[in-house]
Order: C-alpha cells, then structure tokens, then sequence
C-alpha cells in the first residue's frame, strides 16, 4: 500500500529517490517518503545499509523512541484505495474522516490513526500526486524547522518530473508497495511510525527499503514533520529480507 509511496535514499545518478515515502506502497525516490523509487530501480548501493540507530539527525519535536513498540492495529472496517499507484489503507474510524480533491485529513488520536497518516502524508507530499494535492498538504499537513525547505524541494522534484503546477494534475505513479510498520515511539504529542516499502528492480528481486516518518499532533490532527534539510534520502535504509521479516503487515486487525 503506503498510498502512493514515495522517497528514498541518497540520490544517485539520475536516480530520484522517492517517502514517503516510501512503501508495499510506493514512496522513495526523487527520495521520497516510504522509500519508492522513481525509477523503479534498486540496486545494493542506491540506500545506505539499515542499523541499530534508526533516530533522526536533526532536532524535531518528536521523542526519541520508547523501549517497547507499541503494536499496529488497524480497524476491522480498514479498506484500501489507491494514490499514485500505492495501495492505502482508509478507515472509517481511524481515517482519513475527510477526503477532498485527493487530500486526506482527519486521523484519530491514535496509534493506529497515526499510522495512516503517516502513509497518506508521506505519498501526498511526492511530486508524482501533482501540485494541487502537494500544495496544500505542504502548506496545512507539514510542520518542522524543516517544512519551508520540503516544499521548495518537491516543488523542484514536480518540474524536473515535467509537472505542470498550472494543471495541478499527477505526474506518474510510485512503483512501490507498503510491505509493514512498526511503531517505536507513540505519545500523545508526537509518534514516529517506521514504514517498509518494496519494489522490485529489474532482475525481479524484490528490495526492502525502511523509512522512519515522525509525526506531530496539533490538537485537532497529525500532521508530518518534514525529514532533515527537507528531504528523505537522509533517513530511508535498505532494509534485508530478514531485516523485512520483523515489520508486522499491515492489516486489519494488526
């Protein structure tokens, strides 16, 4: 799933990365949220291995994480829609609430409601969605010392795509699905939920890619805080199958 995922990791000769992210949903490169790839390519190279030190490497309003995860359980009344080619989870309880002209908003105080944001923040800040759904959710979803930057950067990521911002319509998909989540920090100010995207490059094999997204509540919603300098190649890993194999699927009741 991971919406429509998104960003990946360390940019590399032509090789946008997309989060999202991105994301069993698509989101890295051009990086982007969720460790999708743009290009629909990975190689052993393109991300920087997964360590034991997943924290952020700049300061963020979001706590360092919790000794315990805290376990994903999505809704039974979870079903799926898709964004920019990436399968998101949509619940009726959880969230999005509200869903207009491709925005997503409303997600409950929840671990669960933080998860879903966290993948329909992540893929509907990728250029592939188009400016008129990245516009707004920059500017009203995205918080951080960081925000202005992440707005500057995927506005430059829509042109060199060849979006038109005068159409405001999607440029592309995500080639790339949203495999699992963990969540290792959960408060009731700010969660960081880890998203595992996979993509499979040109051999067939299929690449892991984990994407830590930090997510701060306003007091009426989550909203995503923008990844150091405003990009996500910083933070996305490649991840291992075994590594893969400790990320929970999402699903209902999970």
């Amino acid at each position: 799933m991971t919406f429509d995922v998104i960003a990946a990791a360390r940019r590399r000769s032509r090789r946008l990365l997309l989060v999202v992210a991105g994301t069993a949903v698509a989101i890295c490169a051009l990086v982007y949220p969720l460790g999708l790839y743009a290009n629909s390519r990975l190689d052993d190279n393109a991300l920087p291995a997964a360590t034991a030190n997943t924290g952020r490497t700049s300061a963020s309003p979001v706590p360092s994480p919790v000794p315990s995860p805290v376990t994903v359980m999505l809704p039974a009344d979870t079903t799926w829609t898709t964004v920019a080619g990436v399968a998101l989870p949509v619940s009726a309880t959880a969230g999005p609430l509200r869903r207009e002209h491709g925005l997503a908003s409303g997600f409950v105080h929840t671990p669960a409601g933080a998860v879903l944001a966290a993948v329909h923040l992540l893929v509907n800040t990728t250029p592939q969605v188009g400016s008129a759904v990245f516009e707004p959710t920059l500017r009203d979803q995205v918080v951080g010392p960081d925000a202005a930057t992440m707005r500057d950067v995927v506005e430059a990521d829509h042109r060199t795509l060849g979006g038109d911002p005068a159409s405001g319509g999607p440029v592309g998909s995500l080639p790339a699905a949203l495999a699992g989540v963990r969540i290792p920090a959960f408060t009731d100010a700010a969660a960081r939920v880890d998203l595992l995207t996979v993509t499979v490059d040109a051999t067939g094999t299929a690449r892991f890619a984990a994407t830590p997204v930090e997510l701060a509540w306003t007091g009426a919603d989550w909203a995503l805080v923008a990844p150091p300098a405003g990009r996500w190649d910083g933070v996305v890993t490649a991840v291992t199958p075994a590594q893969a194999a400790a990320y929970p699927p999402l699903a209902p009741g999970r």
